[in-house]
């Protein structure tokens, strides 16, 4: 009635009646800044005395004029509210009826807890359109993934976009191609989703260590990432063994994710589906080789198998050049050129020469230390004590390394007194006694102390110092007062 009011302060004492039903179904996942709309609206409906302009409203909710428009489209789509204009905007408040759709979308309404829930992770700021919606729903009915998997992948792409604001279109493009990837996968419910999101991580984050090792100041692409994606899971490299890998586009003029791949390529293609590869690869870690395997090494090691080699028999030979300071895969094949001469080709063969060659070693360091030298034992003195031990006994070696004491080069000496014995026909040490013992000189050093006096020297006769003087007459020694002659 035109003739009563209600006093501008009624309002403040009234009550604002709240159906059981929204609180049930629309509260729980209302955006806060969008409900407190809704309920301060509603208490305008019954008192618009205390102010029912548009800017009265943003100033007692505190809040900007594109919140309140984007709370209101957001009610027009769950159903209770309904816009009648446009300029100035219009709204008229519908009645909660279950199952009521009014104006808007079926789909929509359908889906309305799986869309409040999707506007809920982009939160009140970031309000979505009807079009992303309508690509969200074809996620769900075209390409069959849950409504759990939607909201896991939208939930990481927003964190990955690291935007308080982000480019909703952009996001949204982006979503669409990887629903795609994952439909083609196979990856629908919910278990998938999470188990691809941990893969999709690893992968991620293995893409960001490649773009930074190559260089390369910007993210890598969806093209890019799918390419990591294949070097982790399908061909199993590690993340590790790709940063490697990553050293060898330095031959590259421009260093790029496609040559990368190029090379990997060659070495998946290259190991009998990964097995030469990962056996190569440790045998590179045993010698301390950098890098990985390339794909002419994998053809060496291939050869070397192919002769007759055992993997583990080329790993221990790995292990020898090593202790040798040898980490070059040429070193390992020349070691192998020698094994192979001495028909060591499988585990056990190897192990019992290695054992041998120990032995050796040891035999030929107590040698030395007869000798007087303190020192390991080099392959030089390997190879003259291996020609020793087959044609002279223990006792005369031993022997040969007393008197080869003092001496720089003991192991030499040792191989001119042995052979010098042999030309002489000694066979044992008493015989060799008196034979080095002759060689003392009358002053009681020996000759061969001294390597540059061993040489044989004929008698000297009266003849031989008659240059040194002059044959003088009677005459000539007569003192006849003149000069001398």
């Amino acid at each position: 009635m035109s003739f009563c009011t209600v006093d501008s302060t009624a309002g403040m004492y009234d009550s604002t009646p709240i159906e059981n039903m929204f609180i049930a179904e629309h509260l729980p996942s209302a955006p806060d800044h969008y409900l407190r709309v809704y309920l301060y609206l509603r208490m305008l409906l019954l008192h618009p005395e205390m102010g029912d302009s548009p800017e009265e409203v943003c100033r007692a909710l505190r809040i900007d004029a594109d919140t309140l428009d984007n709370a209101m489209t957001y009610w027009e789509r769950q159903g209770l509210v309904e816009r009648r204009s446009d300029n100035p905007p219009t709204y008229a408040f519908l009645p909660i009826l279950r199952g009521q759709v009014s104006s808007m979308d079926s789909d929509y309404y359908r889906y309305r807890d799986f869309n409040a829930n999707l506007q809920a992770i982009f939160g009140a700021e970031n309000l979505l359109h009807p079009r992303q919606f309508e690509m969200a729903h074809d996620w769900l009915n075209v390409f069959g993934l849950s409504q759990e998997a939607i909201l896991l992948l939208a939930e990481r792409q927003l964190k990955s976009s690291r935007s308080k604001k982000p480019d909703l279109n952009r996001l949204f493009r982006k979503l669409d191609d990887r629903v795609k990837d994952w439909a083609n996968r196979g990856i629908l419910t919910e278990e998938d989703a999470r188990q691809a999101l941990e893969f999709d991580g690893e992968t991620e984050k293995t893409a960001a260590a490649v773009m930074k090792r190559l260089a390369m100041r910007r993210a890598a692409t969806d093209d890019e990432t799918r390419m990591v994606r294949k070097w982790l899971y399908e061909w199993n490299f590690s993340q590790q063994d790709i940063l490697d890998a990553c050293a060898e586009t330095t031959a590259a003029r421009s260093p790029s994710v496609a040559y990368l791949n190029s090379i990997l390529e060659s070495r998946h293609s290259r190991g009998d589906d990964g097995a030469s590869f990962d056996e190569l690869k440790g045998i590179f870690q045993e010698l301390g080789e950098s890098g990985l395997p390339t794909p002419d090494q994998l053809d060496a090691y291939g050869k070397l198998l192919a002769r007759g080699f055992e993997s583990e028999t080329v790993r221990l030979a790995a292990i020898q050049c090593a202790r040798k300071r040898r980490h070059h895969f040429a070193d390992l094949e020349w070691m192998l050129d020698k094994w192979a001469a001495d028909g060591v080709y499988t585990r056990s063969a190897a192990e019992a020469y290695l054992a041998d060659k120990n032995r050796t070693a040891q035999e030929v360091r107590r040698l030395l230390s007869i000798a007087g030298m303190d020192r390991r034992a080099q392959i030089g003195d390997i190879a003259l004590y291996e020609g020793w031990r087959a044609q002279y006994a223990p006792e005369l070696i031993d022997y040969a390394a007393e008197c080869a004491r003092g001496m720089q080069m003991p192991m030499r000496y040792m191989d001119k007194l042995l052979a010098g014995w042999k030309g002489s026909g000694v066979q044992s040490v008493s015989q060799a006694r008196v034979q080095h013992g002759s060689r003392v000189s009358t002053g009681g050093a020996r000759r061969d102390d001294n390597p540059a006096l061993n040489y044989e020297q004929r008698p000297l006769s009266e003849r031989d110092y008659s240059h040194l003087y002059l044959k003088l007459t009677e005459e000539d020694m007569r003192d006849d007062g003149g000069t001398e002659q």
